[in-house]
């Protein structure tokens, strides 16, 4: 065996599978247990000048990178620095904080605050261009350096590269938070891994509102399968919320505490249940007013609309529109002062009906001034006090009484079929609570009458209690709205259980003065089509422009009160043509009667005792005790004098009585 320890291989070997190595040899002294001729393989060692490459292109590498890097952290700082740049000399953060601009008092400070931080801009480019100048001139003074060197340059060239440094810096820090705008910022909060509930202003992302959320909940004993953040809806966060051994009812009653938890607004934790599923409910965090970027609302052409139509009277917090059809509803508005009733429903409702051509109104209001804005577009001018809201609702109890044989008389079906003809009458009765109990008693008799007759009442009220309304009526109103009010209102108005559901409106603030609104226009509502505890905004109309709709609907004409329903419910000389101007009297009723009762006779001339008998068939509650001679002195009182002589008529020789052509021309 040769001991030859680099034999050449024979010719013509195949060496791709041979192993480079060395025949090892052990030394006897060496102690170690090897084997002689074993064959230790070669190990690669790549030469110097290659590990010196490689070394280069991972230096190169690392620095490409983090020169990229220092490029994207600088252009992302430099834009997020824009953004903040304009937020801020355009005052948008005061803005946010005053919850927009809602009056000419906000545009004037925005306009205080944009000038005064444009001046602070100005003095800071003065004292930094200052600074440059005083370090320009120490290295000259105190370096030995001269002025037409780099010295110069020096100080603007370290201002900004301590600016750049922090453009970066800001850049880098957005870049590893990109769930948050260049305006917010990463407020600390609790540990983690701790069960204490924290505000849920510190949230920046869908997660941390679940997290937020389910410690809340947790913290007032109320389990949950799961909470899933729906998204952020501009005013309030919506979070789908499996309840676990709790009921709505349950949340509903700690919503309170559940407020301060997230430190929102009192009343801003809002529930809403799943009807088909008894643990799933919807909870809305209101951060803000959903209604305050609500567009102005413009008001009706005159008599350009329908009450069988659906109208937009304002905005659900989900951002659906609030469209009513007038035709059929009977309406509760319950709210505290300053919950806008008057100046936000009522004024709403009105506006609409005063521009249906088929709809005419009303207003009652016994102790302040209603919708007097309206005046001279409603059937009558307003109508004020006890005694005169008590009158006019016995005239309309009458109305409603007669519509029945009209309706039938004009083929018009089960109910009435509202025509510029024969209009329906809505009648709005603010602050019903101070009406006389005669009043209530005829108002509950007209809100019962009032369905099949096209008669459409509205009461108003700071309360639903049945001492204040004359009985427990609330639930025969078809359309129940409920502004700011108290607690006991709301299982008077929406039923058992309402509050459990999620209908609060005693978590609504009503309105300090016209400055500070607060929930003023807001509301819930139940009613055909509308059973979930969202909160509604009403349209804002201002006061000028109802005023000059007013104007236009006066000049355009507007439908009054139909002759059948005056004439069937006795109340003819109620008849004025809608002009305002009485074309007959009211105590000239006697006469517009007796020429009524002539017409229907066929004769153009009666005797004193044969029409006081006839006047009292047509109307008896009116003509029921009438004589002959309390007939003659009635008619003599209005004018048409004496009576005459009219030919032989009774088998009578010339008696003395009443002529048609002269009762006509009295009219």
């Amino acid at each position: 065996m040769s001991l030859d320890q680099h034999p050449e291989f024979p010719a013509g070997w195949d060496v791709s599978k041979v192993i480079p190595g060395e025949l090892h040899v052990p030394d006897d002294l060496s102690g170690e247990d090897i084997a002689p001729g074993i064959v230790v393989p070669y190990e690669y060692r790549p030469p110097v000048l290659s590990k010196a490459g490689s070394a280069t292109m991972v230096v190169a590498a690392k620095t490409g990178r983090a020169c990229g890097l220092t490029a994207r952290w600088f252009f992302t700082g430099a834009a997020s620095v824009s953004v903040l740049g304009w937020r801020y000399v355009r005052a948008h953060d005061y803005q946010e904080t005053i919850g927009g601009m809602s009056k000419s008092g906000d545009w004037n400070k925005t306009d205080i605050i944009r000038k005064k931080r444009w001046r602070f801009l100005g003095w800071a480019s003065g004292l930094t261009a200052g600074l440059n100048l005083a370090g320009w001139w120490a290295l000259v003074k105190f370096a030995g350096m001269t002025a037409t060197d780099w010295s110069w340059k020096i100080p603007p060239t370290l201002t900004a590269a301590v600016a750049a440094a922090a453009v970066t810096l800001y850049g880098r820090y957005r870049i590893n938070n990109p769930g948050i705008a260049p305006e917010q910022f990463i407020a600390e909060h609790d540990d983690p891994n701790s069960d204490e509930p924290f505000p849920l202003a510190v949230c920046q992302s869908p997660g941390q509102v679940e997290e937020c959320v389910s410690r809340a909940l947790a913290w007032e004993g109320i389990g949950t399968r799961a909470v899933r953040a729906l998204g952020f809806r501009g005013k309030f966060w919506e979070i789908d919320v499996v309840l676990k051994g709790s009921t709505p009812g349950k949340v509903n009653a700690v919503c309170e505490q559940l407020d301060a938890h997230f430190n929102i607004k009192a009343g801003g934790t809002l529930i809403d249940p799943d009807p088909a599923e008894s643990a799933h409910i919807v909870l809305r965090l209101v951060t803000g007013n959903p209604f305050d970027d609500m567009p102005k609302p413009r008001v009706h052409a005159p008599n350009s609309l329908d009450i069988a139509d659906p109208h937009h009277f304002g905005r659900c917090m989900d951002g659906s529109t609030l469209d009513l059809v007038l035709e059929g509803l009977r309406i509760l508005v319950i709210g505290v002062s300053g919950a806008a009733k008057s100046t936000g429903v009522l004024r709403d409702l009105a506006e609409v009906v005063t521009a249906c051509h088929n709809a005419i109104a009303l207003d009652l209001d016994p102790v302040k001034d209603g919708l007097r804005e309206f005046d001279g577009v409603m059937a009558v001018p307003p109508i004020r006090g006890t005694k005169a809201c008590e009158e006019w609702l016995g005239y309309l109890v009458k109305m409603a009484k007669a519509r029945n044989t009209v309706r039938n008389r004009l083929n018009m079906g089960d109910t009435w079929v509202a025509t510029s003809e024969h209009p329906a009458i809505f009648v709005f009765v603010d602050e019903f609570i101070y009406l006389s109990p005669t009043g209530k008693e005829l108002f509950i008799e007209l809100l019962r009458l009032a369905k099949q007759s096209g008669m459409y009442p509205v009461a108003a009220g700071q309360d639903a209690t049945s001492d204040a309304m004359g009985d427990a009526i609330a639930d025969s109103f078809t359309l129940q709205i409920m502004l700011a009010s108290r607690w006991d209102d709301i299982r008077i108005v929406f039923g058992q259980g309402a509050a459990a559901k999620g209908f609060r409106p005693d978590r609504l603030v009503p309105a300090q003065n016209k400055d500070i609104k607060n929930d003023a226009g807001q509301s819930y509502i139940k009613g055909p089509g509308l059973d979930r505890p969202l909160l509604y905004g009403w349209n804002e109309h201002s006061r000028s422009g109802i005023q000059q709709a007013v104007a236009d609907r006066k000049a355009a004409g507007r439908p009054w009160f139909d002759r059948d329903t005056l004439q069937a419910a006795g109340l003819l000389h109620l008849m004025d043509g809608g002009t305002g101007e009485k074309l007959i009297p009211g105590d000239r009723q006697i006469v517009v009667d007796a020429i009524e009762v002539m017409a229907e006779a066929g004769v153009k001339r009666i005797r004193p005792e044969p029409l006081a008998e006839a006047l009292a068939e047509l109307n008896p509650e009116l003509y029921g005790d009438l004589t002959a001679t309390e007939l003659r002195k009635l008619l003599r009182e209005v004018g048409v004098g004496a009576p005459v002589p009219i030919g032989d008529i009774d088998g009578l020789k010339n008696p003395r009585g009443y002529k048609l052509e002269a009762l006509t021309a009295l009219t």
